[in-house]
């Protein structure tokens, strides 16, 4: 049973890493001084600034998601989803992170009024809290459920990339303080998180998994009026401002290419899942998108760039879910399941979410300890087989093997959840310190929404391929009687989601540089992203003369870009 990590929700730059590092030795436990240390970021960037990134990233991607996150199994059971279907259901509500680069641009390209945040911000908050009204005052139909469980998601990512944005600016502007500033974002959003998991098993216990989307509508809410009152301090875009960004963005055709691809891509795989398609034809379709994006990475950009990006976006697609299957596996009754686990709905969310949230910062700490400084083959290899030998191991719960040694279910799944966590810090860290020593000076905003947005589309990739295993081995399991036969191959399905991971290796020193985690790998033309691409090459492009140094820099909204 794979539990969910904000490192698979989207990736962040090491830079914010290093930040909270820092920061964390400056603020002590005597309340006075985190209090004095409150007080500092108040004189530097104001109350009404600190309130808006409390509520937008403390309570909107903290305590909202984990509400979400949490009820979108139990719902569909409720609905009698089978477990294939539930993941695609899922996956499509997901998507809007996939499409972070989309808003990023949008917001960039075509401001409302001059203002490149406050409308999209605005907009989606009170959609979303629309939505969860809707989700928990009424009886939807799945395809309903799922459209506005895809309209809540869209508020967090929304919220993220553009909040985001604004304290990265604010971090230039006041570097020595830009390590508290992320300390307090962070630390926000990881309390509030914790906080909201320890308590979704007792909500579902008590009321039901609709309940979870009344505790969740305060925390959206909470945004319109920080926002609508300016507390960003955004100032509007005159005409000129506004033709600058859209030129500077014209200038970078492949950009925005991949941006459309990535684009077009989520809008198929939402119609795919809300029409009904059978798992088959689903799959087949986000293997078909995943491909072509896969491909653009590697013909639009620069090789060090694309091929890199794409070697991280092929091991995600092989990390095949099967959590339709496992969830049913776990949580389903006596009734329904003799011989299984019966996980009750506080240990299956609350329990196993608090070790995950737990050991995932211990794997952060043990990597900074000892895997900081190997070099990167090393490093995802040595990951990768451990990942893979801990998954192989944890299947033997599907076989109920571990009864027979004398190991609970609770003491396996407990054991094998914070072995996962861990290593997936040490997957998932290296990934986001390579990006970032490839990332074109002047595109780091730019760059990074991209490869999230690559990043969660081939999570959807590994869903959809997950839901055609589990649909061809049987597993669609409903949560009603007779389910126990159709778990009898899921043991296989889980040996598979745990070798498939290791197909990357075979590539990895095609694909990934052999290169020390400290060194930069841009060793020219250190502000293009495209320079030297296939793209480039069959095009006859002129590569122009690398620049010594840039004349200036100018940003306007989310994305950087480089000045005249």
């Amino acid at each position: 049973m794979s539990q969910p990590t904000p490192a698979r929700r989207e990736c962040e730059t090491v830079e914010q890493d290093n930040y909270i590092s820092n920061a964390l030795s400056e603020v002590t436990l005597v309340p006075k001084a985190g209090l004095a240390w409150l007080q500092g970021l108040e004189v530097t960037f104001g109350t009404r600034y600190l309130v808006m990134l409390a509520t937008a990233q403390w309570f909107v991607k903290g305590f909202m998601w984990a509400f979400v996150h949490t009820s979108v199994e139990w719902v569909y059971r409720d609905m009698g989803v089978p477990g294939p279907q539930m993941q695609i259901y899922r996956a499509v509500a997901w998507l809007p992170w996939s499409m972070k680069p989309v808003f990023g641009v949008l917001s960039d390209m075509v401001p409302i009024m001059g203002y490149r945040k406050t409308p999209y911000i605005l907009a989606v908050s009170v959609a979303a809290s629309a939505a969860l009204a809707h989700l928990f005052s009424t009886d939807t139909s799945v395809s309903v459920t799922t459209m506005c469980l895809f309209v809540t998601q869209m508020q967090i990512a929304v919220c993220d990339l553009l909040t985001e944005a604004t304290y990265a600016e604010r971090m230039r502007q006041q570097p020595d303080q830009g390590p508290n500033l992320v300390l307090f974002v962070w630390a926000g959003i990881n309390f509030g998180s914790l906080m909201a998991t320890s308590t979704v098993g007792s909500i579902l216990s008590y009321g039901g998994p609709r309940l979870l989307y009344l505790f969740a509508l305060p925390f959206s809410l909470s945004v319109i009026v920080p926002t609508a009152a300016n507390f960003m301090n955004e100032q509007p875009m005159d005409e000129h401002a506004i033709k600058v960004v859209r030129d500077r963005m014209f200038l970078q055709n492949e950009v925005l290419i991949l941006v459309g691809l990535v684009g077009f891509s989520t809008v198929c795989l939402v119609l795919a899942g809300l029409l009904g398609v059978s798992v088959y034809v689903s799959g087949a379709l986000g293997v078909m998108l995943g491909l072509v994006v896969l491909a653009a990475l590697i013909i639009l950009f620069r090789p060090e760039i694309g091929m890199a990006t794409a070697f991280f976006v092929i091991q995600t697609c092989m990390t095949v879910s099967i959590d339709g299957a496992s969830f049913y596996f776990f949580t389903d009754d006596a009734t329904a399941f003799p011989d299984g686990p019966h996980f009750s709905a506080w240990f299956y969310t609350s329990g196993t979410g608090i070790i995950a949230g737990i050991f995932n910062f211990v794997g952060m700490l043990l990597y900074n300890k000892f895997a900081k400084s190997w070099r990167y083959h090393s490093l995802i290899f040595t990951a990768n087989i451990v990942w893979c030998v801990c998954n192989a191991c944890a299947a033997l719960v599907y076989t109920r093997y571990n009864l027979s040694v004398g190991i609970p279910d609770r003491t396996f799944v407990i054991t094998s959840t914070l072995l996962r966590s861990i290593v997936d810090q040490w997957l998932w860290i290296p990934a986001v310190v390579l990006m970032s020593q490839m990332c074109p000076r002047g595109m780091e905003a730019t760059m990074f929404a991209l490869v999230a947005g690559c990043h969660n589309l081939g999570s959807t990739v590994a869903s959809y391929l997950g839901a055609m295993v589990i649909e061809f081995i049987g597993a669609d399991a409903s949560g009603v009687a007779g389910d126990g036969p159709k778990f009898q191959y899921l043991w296989a399905a889980a040996l598979l989601q745990a070798l498939a991971p290791m197909l990357t290796v075979a590539l990895l020193p095609y694909l990934v540089p052999d290169a020390s985690q400290m060194e930069p790998l841009l060793s020219s033309h250190l502000d293009s992203a495209t320079v030297g691409s296939l793209w480039h090459q069959w095009n006859g492009v002129k590569e122009p003369e690398e620049a010594e140094e840039a004349e200036g820099e100018e940003e306007y909204g989310t994305f950087s870009v480089a000045g005249e």
